[in-house]
């Protein structure tokens, strides 16, 4: 009878049944490893700058409404008049978060391409699936856990800058005038940060779960966008066809944009199709993206 090395081996205590929510370990683990470097958290840095930024630009906007609806200024009456009636002209929340999502759309997705690239190629390289998928877990679950991984950064590059500025803008508006009059932007800014991260991290995961190594990952999921973008972009400016534009999905985000804020700011005027268009094509991506995930990683599923 073999005997047992207490020193080496413990007595599992847990319990046989499968775990209800089996994705959270996945998911839990992927945020600690990937917080764990901190040097790449510097990413996070031109996101944060340019929310300061917007955001004082936001607050002094209302400073100067709130400044003119005080009394007049005997000093300055008719220059700070003209000032305050150009910046109600010239700043409005909405455009500045659309101009935040389009000058920091280059950085966010740098920082999905860093935390997504290795969720799926490294466990490919180093042989996890094995220890993964000797458990009771589905692809789904394995997939999801990796999902809502690349998500929080997602959302923390997106959303919360978003919802900095629409705080700074409720604060600091008269008699809460934001929410009042553009409340609805809060909402709309979490629909597009929504639809942002699930089709960037739809894409960036099919990419790793196609390669054998993060670095390969990386640099495919760059070359993924930009020829895209590049070959949209050269498309509607040979055949003079804006529909081209279609097969970029960075094109297709920034006309989503533009149709769920209802403004026009900070948009190139070759992106003016209908926005049907693009949540059919955005909706294509993501269905493919997943196809492409359900398809690799079902070889190492069976494994079982």
């Amino acid at each position: 009878m073999a005997s047992t090395h207490t020193d080496v081996y413990r007595r599992f205590l847990g319990p046989r049944t499968p775990a209800r929510r089996p994705w959270a370990p996945i998911a839990s683990s992927g945020l600690r490893t990937a917080t764990k470097r901190k040097l790449p958290l510097l990413l996070f840095a031109p996101p944060a700058i340019a929310t300061v930024i917007f955001s004082f630009v936001v607050y002094a906007r209302f400073a100067i409404e709130s400044g003119m609806g005080a009394g007049p200024i005997p000093s300055a009456g008719p220059a700070m008049a003209g000032v305050a009636l150009l910046a109600g002209k010239l700043i409005d929340v909405r455009d500045q978060i659309v101009q935040f999502n389009v000058a920091m759309s280059f950085f966010a997705l740098l920082i999905m391409a860093w935390y997504g690239s290795g969720l799926i190629a490294e466990d490919r390289r180093l042989g996890a699936h094995l220890l993964y998928f000797a458990r009771p877990l589905t692809r789904i679950d394995y997939l999801l856990g990796k999902f809502l991984v690349l998500a929080f950064f997602g959302f923390v590059a997106v959303l919360v800058p978003g919802l900095v500025i629409c705080t700074i803008a409720a604060f600091s508006s008269p008699d809460w005038s934001f929410l009042k009059q553009e409340g609805s932007v809060i909402w709309r800014h979490l629909l597009f940060s929504l639809v942002w991260v699930i089709s960037i991290s739809s894409v960036v995961l099919a990419i790793s779960s196609l390669s054998e190594r993060k670095t390969f990952a990386l640099v495919g999921t760059f070359a993924f966008f930009l020829m895209t973008n590049g070959i949209a972009v050269l498309l509607a400016g040979l055949q003079r066809e804006p529909m081209f534009g279609l097969l970029s999905l960075q094109g297709n985000l920034l006309r989503l944009s533009g149709a769920i804020f209802d403004t026009r700011a900070a948009l190139p005027p070759r992106i003016d199709w209908n926005p049907t268009w693009s949540w059919l094509a955005v909706a294509a991506f993501v269905a493919i993206a997943w196809t492409v995930l359900c398809v690799r990683v079902r070889p190492a599923e069976v494994i079982r």
